[in-house]
């Protein structure tokens, strides 16, 4: 088979179960290494879904990846392309997708079948257990998933057998009791076949040999289950005979959970009415809104919702938890921030998530909306309106009040029924010897006076080690105040679920309580260190502060989740953050804890900053990026309460990634602090000097221009290098970079003043002035290798290249590129590196892997916002497509070209003189601007890939022609 040629999703099949395998058109095909082969894996259980590079490196290598790990990645990609078909992986931002129809992939059938209620024939895609033969640590719990769905599976099957041939299953079930002898279900079943089969002590047996093997080997009694199951029996209960002819049996499993949604590690109890509503409303409903009290389950039934319903939509389904932001915050931007797409420089977010989600099929779950109900309703709106494959499934204490919105209410559980077997859940999880028969009256009475709300039994159930039921009864019954008869409507509800909080709080110590209050600052999960560093104190040392998180880890104030390298995080659920902020305010105590969180992130940033602009450049971006939610509450809270110099503390140490990865909320901060500047010169020239940058980036020089009248330009070096830097002034920055740089110098801030030292070389090379590049640029080669950043070394290479290629020496140019791309650079850095290895793979005539490079890179530019490389790609499109002998195609990109500032350099007008004579561009469309034109490139690169991997079509060049 050729790898080359471009596979439909039809020829495709990709086998997950029983071993790593796949065919192309009937044919197996060489997958490469295990590591390869693992890659493959962590594609086609996101089903569809794009998984960052560093996602990617997690899921193939687990703990300790090599250092070359992102560059080995790109290797195993390039080898599953030449397997599989060079656009079945595609790369999208940061990451990495699988194009294949995900219902190609058997792992995706077997979830798919299970869902529909297909049993027999998930059984039937099942070929052993889930990449088998592969050590792939990073992707063991989806194999536990899969592992756990297919003995679900086999559960619901044998359950069926045991209702139309309870003696045929006995002998099925000691066989699977034998060998999973701990899953209590399979136990209750053979018991149930049993003793419909006529052999009550046998079942009784059974249950007393399952019983020893839990005592002996796990030191815990039998579940609830079990023990009504021996009870039934004793009782000679009704419910144990066989289902009626004509009766269905029990239902297969509910849908298994995605992976590119959490999993759902707790079942959804007494939901099954609402469960049905807002499928059936999500049919034919654009918006479906789950509304109810905090600590309903709202979040749970949507997350299980979600997860049945992932299957269906061709792009899958997203969580964007909207609980980590702040009251101001935008609803599009969080969407951006879950789907991992960074924001377009020039353009509302909103505008960003509708080009982004235009053609899609996907199912949004907006979750704790109601603090942001006007910008969620404003996104949900703009998404209906210009998406038609976009639904979204949102969770709110209130309506979001559109016109396309379906409202589900979401009822208190029944206390008798779901609300105490919930409470029996998480009692057994702190208590393995809580006892539900000895105490049901009273467990069923706290869940009646709790309201049968979810998070109140959870937190009442979490105290089981401490006070039997009937201790909580009295507790319950002094502090918490129940409303008698009446309807109680949702405020009613939540006061309700504030008693128990007051009742958990109260239950505290004052070292307890302080700390609870204190972790309300983090917005997002933390760590120790960080919690340390907010809740010391004179009175709590770091070994006190750990002790008290256990704590409340313990009594489920907090919970524990993973960070992206395995370590322990903590987190507060939403409504107990909330409720944990009211006590820190009610204690006076707010401002100082608020002003240790910002301390806090200041010395993050300062840290990060020290790895940002040193050979560790790759680990500062990963770093900032776990920081970013906490650094916008910080920075958030300091632009609230009026102090600007503190945005600009946090802010400035890594100001800099708005330039070299499009952070564009830097951008947004620069100019609220100028908003904010009140005329000092000091906040002007912060907030003119960042602003700047995101305007180059977005190309609107007119635009800062405008910024800068309405603020009046300081006579400050840093605001005129700013704004040559937003014009590119090449002569002016010339002039202005020597006095800026000393400027940034006398500040303390050496790398952004080294920063400007490549605007120098930019210059040089705009200007043709190559004597100087050729002495600056090998003096900045050698710092950068020594010292780093990556970031500038891979731009003082790739500048010093194209240097070289404008002065004709091309093969001095190759491989100054070559190196150049050799440098690890962090996610979503601004550097044309594929662009000139498309141009270095069309000149050694690989015209198929240079078009793909190019696609690629024009993807990377639209999905940074990065509108500066724009043009720089499109002399490259035009140059090889003229080569190509496909001039007609790009015409309408040529009369762009013309018009473009970038042209005004004789040096790159060079590049494109001869396409320009030989077109006749006047006769074509205009394109509007440089965001047009990368929208039209990707659709033509896309077409000419196409082309260029069918057989005989490939475009290739007649040898090496030096005048590329």
């Amino acid at each position: 088979m050729a790898g080359s040629e471009e596979q439909t999703p039809g020829q495709v099949e990709i086998r997950l179960l029983g071993g790593v395998t796949a065919t192309v058109a009937g044919d197996t095909v060489d997958l490469g290494p295990p590591k390869s082969r693992t890659l493959l894996a962590a594609l086609a259980l996101a089903c569809g879904e794009t998984l960052l590079v560093s996602r990617l490196v997690d899921l193939v290598w687990g703990e300790g990846p090599p250092r070359t790990a992102e560059k080995t990645l790109q290797t195993y990609v390039m080898q599953l392309r030449g397997a599989l078909g060079s656009a079945a992986v595609q790369r999208s931002g940061a990451g990495y997708r699988l194009t294949v129809d995900s219902r190609c992939v058997d792992a995706v059938r077997f979830e798919e079948r299970l869902a529909c209620g297909d049993i027999d024939g998930a059984h039937a895609e099942w070929a052993g257990p889930p990449l088998a033969g592969l050590e792939a640590p990073g992707l063991a719990p989806q194999v536990a998933r899969l592992t756990e769905r297919w003995m679900e599976a086999t559960e619901a099957r044998v359950a069926r057998l045991v209702e139309t041939d309870p003696r045929d299953a006995i002998a099925v079930l000691r066989g699977l009791t034998a060998e999973h002898p701990f899953r209590e279900e399979l136990w209750a079943l053979l018991m149930t076949a049993l003793y419909r089969a006529g052999r009550q002590a046998e079942a009784l047996s059974a249950y007393q040999t399952a019983r020893e093997r839990f005592v002996d080997e796990l030191g815990v009694e039998p579940g609830p289950r079990l023990q009504q199951v021996e009870a039934m029996i004793l009782d000679h209960d009704d419910r144990l005979r066989p289902v009626p002819a004509g009766v269905a049996p029990a239902a297969a499993p509910g849908a298994p959970p995605s992976a590119s949604l959490p999993t759902i590690t707790a079942p959804l109890l007494g939901r099954h009415r609402e469960l049905a509503e807002v499928e059936k409303s999500l049919q034919s409903s654009r918006v479906v809104t789950v509304t109810g009290p905090g600590g309903i389950g709202k979040t749970h039934l949507a997350l299980t919702v979600a997860t049945r319903a992932e299957t269906s939509y061709p792009d899958g389904a997203h969580l964007v938890d909207l609980s980590d932001r702040g009251p101001d915050a935008d609803v599009a931007r969080a969407v951006l921030d879950a789907l991992a797409l960074p924001e377009a420089p020039g353009r509302q977010p909103v505008e960003t998530v509708v080009g982004a989600l235009r053609r899609r099929q996907t199912l949004l779950v907006l979750d704790n909306c109601e603090h942001l109900a006007n910008s969620a309703a404003t996104t949900c709106r703009a998404l209906t309106d210009r998406c038609p494959g976009v639904q979204i499934l949102a969770t709110s204490r209130e309506p979001l009040a559109i016109g396309a919105e379906q409202l589900v209410p979401l009822p208190p559980l029944d206390p008798a029924g779901a609300g105490t077997e919930l409470f029996a859940q998480r009692a057994l999880a702190v208590d393995p010897h809580f006892d539900l028969a000895a105490w049901q009256g009273d467990v069923t009475e706290i869940c009646r006076r709790l309201d049968g709300v979810p998070l109140a039994i959870e937190l009442a159930a979490a105290r089981s080690r401490a006070l039997t039921p009937p201790q909580m009864l009295d507790r319950l019954q002094d502090r918490l105040r129940l409303l008698v008869g009446g309807r109680r409507d949702r405020v009613e509800r939540h006061r309700t679920l504030r008693a128990t909080l007051d009742w958990s709080y109260d239950l505290l110590n004052p070292a307890e309580q302080a700390t609870f209050g204190r972790l309300s600052t983090f917005s997002a999960p933390f760590d120790l260190d960080a919690a340390e560093r907010v809740a010391v104190d004179v009175d709590l040392d770091p070994v006190d502060v750990d002790d008290l998180v256990g704590s409340l880890v313990d009594r489920s104030l907090l919970t524990v989740t993973t960070g992206p390298r395995g370590e322990r995080r903590y987190r507060m659920l939403e409504t107990i953050r909330h409720y944990a902020a009211e006590t820190l305010s009610n204690s006076g105590a707010r401002q100082e804890a608020q002003r240790r969180h910002a301390d806090w992130c200041l010395s993050e940033v300062q840290q990060i900053h020290q790895l940002l602009t040193g050979p560790d450049e790759v680990a500062g971006v990963e770093r900032l990026e776990n920081l970013w939610p906490e650094l916008r509450t910080a920075v958030e809270r300091a632009l609230v309460t009026c102090h600007p110099q503190d945005v600009v503390d946090l802010v400035e140490p890594v100001a800099g990634e708005v330039l070299l990865r499009s952070r564009q909320e830097i951008g947004d901060w620069a100019e609220r602090v100028l908003d904010a500047s009140a005329g000092d010169p000091e906040l002007t020239v912060f907030g003119l000097v960042w602003t700047a940058h995101r305007h180059a980036l977005a190309q609107t020089p007119d635009a800062y221009d405008r910024l800068v009248q309405d603020h009046s330009e300081p006579e400050d070096p840093l605001v005129r290098h700013g704004r040559a830097f937003a014009h590119e002034d090449w002569e002016a920055l010339l002039d202005l970079v020597p006095a800026a740089e000393a400027e940034r110098r006398r500040r303390g801030q050496p790398f952004l003043a080294e920063l400007m030292e490549t605007d120098i070389l930019a210059a040089y090379l705009n200007l043709g002035r190559f004597p100087e590049l050729e002495a600056l640029a090998p003096v900045l080669t050698q710092r950068y290798r020594t010292h780093g950043p990556p970031t500038l070394l891979n731009w003082t290479l790739m500048l010093h290249g194209y240097g070289a290629a404008f002065q004709g020496d091309h093969d001095r140019a190759d491989r100054l590129f070559e190196d150049a791309a050799r440098v690890e650079v962090p996610a979503r850095t601004h550097t044309p590196t594929t662009a000139v290895s498309a141009r270095v793979a069309f000149r050694r005539g690989d015209t198929h892997t240079a078009y793909m490079q190019l696609l690629h890179h024009v993807e990377d530019l639209l999905d940074t916002g990065n509108m500066q490389g724009v043009g720089v790609a499109a002399i490259e499109l035009v140059r090889m497509m003229h080569l190509a002998d496909r001039l007609d195609e790009v015409a309408r990109l040529v009369r762009y070209l013309e018009a473009s500032p970038l042209l005004e350099s004789p040096y790159f007008r060079g590049l494109v003189s001869d396409a320009i004579t030989a077109s006749n561009p006047a006769q074509v469309a205009e394109i509007s601007d440089d965001l047009a034109a990368a929208e039209y490139m990707v659709e033509l690169l896309e077409a000419v890939v196409r082309s260029t991997a069918a057989p005989g079509g490939a475009a290739r060049s007649d040898g090496d022609d030096s005048s590329t």
